[in-house]
């Protein structure tokens, strides 16, 4: 197991704090208000509750990835759920850049918790501001079935026949480079075609592109971890596909996004840390705003997951 996979399974699952609020330090050693996450003043009456705390992986980042925001949201969501029960689908809502330096707070209220189902709403706060709203909903487990189809995956180069994300990296000149997809990251990425920041031909395609993931060394067998992994995996170049029709126009340069929402839909068990293919589409870009759909097979070639999300565009820049 790599040490970015290992700090992953270490700090992904956040600490779960006492139930009447939270006594901390904000910057500069100033004490934050504990009624500020005082759940009596936060939560409708008769739902319980479970207060968590996170932190970024990367302290030195401008800002929290939105990846890890979503798998340690689910991670806590998971913790107040039964053993037998698996997450089924995410809603994530990014409202607020969260800031890299500060503590993560995640409030989990459980809005459901049914003979086969469980429902959890999770907000993540910074002080008194909620930066990020997950909703998820857990299943119990059940047996296979006679009725069962999907789509089939694309046919694709083996990924042991692509270049790892390193090596793709460091072939590139100094102003495509993205280092920041390299440092700290727990996920094996291995492109089908190089996305636009990788591609020095800068030829607009189809937005559609195709890469193999797994985590970078074995997951202990614990599903919410490998959901927790996936969550994180499918934020990291989702929104790429997005910008290859206009990779010609761009001509190198860098677009800043700003993701509004990542949802996941779970279909069959699937392990992380096994290889499996994120397709990608970009179904539209329009005034600014991008919708991207994806589907996730493992090795086998069966569906397992289904993934979307929305996100806001900003004028191109040079890439620094």
């Amino acid at each position: 197991m790599s040490s970015a996979v290992s700090r992953f399974v270490a700090e992904v699952e956040p600490t779960r704090l006492r139930p009447e609020g939270v006594e901390r330090s904000g910057p500069g050693g100033t004490e934050v208000e504990p009624s500020a996450l005082n759940p009596e003043k936060l939560e409708p009456s008769g739902l319980k509750f479970d207060l968590f705390e996170g932190k970024s992986p990367d302290p030195d980042a401008l800002r929290v990835f939105g990846g890890w925001l979503v798998a340690q949201a689910l991670a806590a969501a998971g913790a107040t759920v039964d053993a037998d029960r698996v997450p089924h689908s995410l809603h994530t809502s990014f409202l607020r850049p969260a800031d890299a330096t500060l503590p993560l707070t995640y409030r989990v209220t459980r809005t459901l918790q049914g003979r086969t189902l469980s429902h959890r709403r999770v907000d993540v706060l910074q002080g008194d501001r909620i930066v990020v709203h997950l909703v998820a909903s857990f299943r119990v487990t059940r047996p296979e079935s006679p009725f069962d189809h999907a789509p089939s995956a694309p046919a694709v180069p083996a990924p042991d026949t692509l270049p790892t994300l390193e090596r793709l990296v460091d072939t590139l000149p100094g102003p495509l480079r993205r280092p920041g997809l390299v440092r700290y990251n727990p996920i094996d990425m291995r492109f089908v075609d190089p996305p636009t920041w990788a591609d020095e031909t800068f030829a607009a395609r189809p937005p559609h592109n195709a890469l193999w993931c797994r985590t970078d060394g074995e997951l202990p067998d614990a599903p919410l971890l490998h959901a927790c992994a996936v969550a994180y995996a499918t934020d990291l170049t989702f929104l790429d596909a997005l910008v290859l029709p206009h990779a010609d126009t761009l001509a190198g340069r860098w677009m800043p996004r700003a993701s509004l929402d990542h949802t996941i839909r779970f279909h069959r068990p699937f392990r992380a840390d096994r290889w499996w293919l994120f397709d990608q589409e970009g179904i539209t870009l329009h005034g600014a705003h991008g919708t991207a759909h994806g589907r996730l097979f493992d090795a086998a070639g069966k569906l397992f997951a289904t993934v979307g999300q929305e996100a806001l565009f900003g004028e191109p820049v040079e890439h620094r």
